[in-house]
């Protein structure tokens, strides 16, 4: 495995592990910290752009102006309307588990092909995260917290289970 892949790998899992410690530790406060954090970012970016817009005079670039005005309402509509976009939160994650689960199981089938001979321990953790991440977009429970919560032990299984794999991978290959 080459080394950047591997280092790559790593420091992904330890940050999924991090992610979902915090996310089973402080549930509401993360999904509100992050809503905060996007939502001013956003708009921070759109008065930036505004301001290009307005510095450019005779040069300025009308896609400065448009974005500049959008991205200032999406970010004022972020801070505004924080329990749509948390509510909102726990599907995205989902896809975002889903999608991420389909990969590992595809790293799996990878480690049978190699001749790892309990790659089906790693397949049949992303399949049980692939199903989590599918419950996550098709039915996201009552409550924020119980759900995020949920996730940050999604996220800390799969760096979990990221990072055993990319270590059993490198030691397959030696």
């Amino acid at each position: 495995m080459l080394k950047s892949i591997r280092n790559s790998l790593i420091l992904s899992s330890l940050l999924y592990i991090v992610l979902g410690v915090v996310l089973l530790v402080m549930p509401e406060l993360s999904l509100g910290f992050a809503c905060l954090l996007i939502g001013g970012a956003v708009l921070v970016y759109g008065v930036v752009r505004l301001a290009a817009y307005l510095r450019g005079g005779e040069n300025a670039d009308k896609l400065d102006l448009v974005l500049g005005v959008l991205l200032i309402l999406l970010g004022l509509c972020l801070l505004i309307w924080i329990r749509f976009l948390l509510a909102l939160v726990p599907m995205v994650l989902g896809i975002y588990i889903l999608v991420d689960s389909l990969g590992s199981i595809k790293r799996s089938l990878d480690m049978k092909a190699l001749g790892f001979s309990r790659w089906w321990i790693s397949c049949l953790v992303a399949a049980a995260l692939a199903v989590c991440g599918l419950v996550m977009v098709l039915n996201p429970f009552g409550t924020i917290e119980g759900l995020v919560m949920f996730v940050g032990l999604g996220f800390l299984v799969d760096g979990v289970t990221t990072l055993v794999n990319t270590i059993l991978l490198e030691r397959l290959q030696r």
